[in-house]
């Protein structure tokens, strides 16, 4: 789900109507200028606004992320357009999924390339796009903040270079990588549980659910996903 600053409640609420079943990946202001205050004050919500907007981030879930800052492409007419940071952190982790897995960091040299932008930047007071390459001090800001910088990197170009979620608590999923293999396990065991509805509620039928989780997690474990893992179900 990419969504504008301003609807970031809103995509959150419908993720969990729908069961915690995808990751919303939000942008920040196109004119939020990169310096460590702006960049801290928008990020902590200084002004204590009551929803997102251009003057602070309030939205915290373990299935959103958020990045920073904008990005400078053409369209499909060959026009210079400046585009959201969404624009690029989808492609990238739509990339990451060909070559890797959900569950593998799309973020970084090897996985968090971006190949749709040629510039990384904000738009200024004045309307024009100011290009930028964040500074690691940029870069920290941002990440304490729970905030994902897109930066270029010599020898690398373009690349996404966090891969945090806005989750309230520290866990193991304020990490992407950690929340969309939450999110792939939660789409494959629905999946594998609908041929067993209004099956009888017994033994057999318990016994055959368990031998098709657990051959699900063992071919995780083999795919990098998880290390190890317990399949239990309770006798009603």
């Amino acid at each position: 789900f990419p969504v504008t600053i301003h609807k970031l409640s809103e995509m959150i609420s419908l993720n969990y109507d729908r069961g915690l079943t995808a990751f919303v990946v939000g942008d920040s202001p196109m004119r939020l200028k990169p310096t460590t205050v702006d960049l801290s004050d928008w990020g902590s919500n200084v002004n204590s606004v009551v929803e997102d907007n251009d003057f602070g981030l309030v939205s915290r879930d373990e299935y959103l992320g958020v990045y920073y800052p904008a990005g400078y492409t053409s369209d499909n007419a060959g026009n210079n357009i400046v585009v959201p940071a969404s624009h690029m952190a989808l492609r990238t982790i739509a990339l990451n999924d060909q070559v890797g897995y959900p569950w593998f960091a799309p973020a970084g040299t090897r996985r968090g390339g971006v190949t749709n932008a040629t510039a990384t930047g904000y738009i200024s007071d004045e309307g024009e796009f100011v290009s930028i390459a964040l500074n690691e001090g940029q870069r920290n800001t941002l990440y304490l903040n729970n905030i994902n910088p897109i930066t270029y990197l010599n020898g690398a170009g373009i690349v996404v270079y966090g891969q945090k979620t806005r989750a309230r608590n520290a866990s193991a999923l304020d990490r992407v990588n950690v929340a969309r293999l939450v999110v792939y396990l939660r789409s494959q065991l629905k999946n594998l549980a609908k041929p067993f509805i209004f099956e009888p509620n017994d033994k057999i039928t318990r016994d055959e659910i368990k031998q098709q989780v657990e051959s699900l997690m063992i071919e995780l474990v083999g795919l990098r996903a998880i290390y190890d893992y317990l399949v239990l179900y309770r006798d009603w």
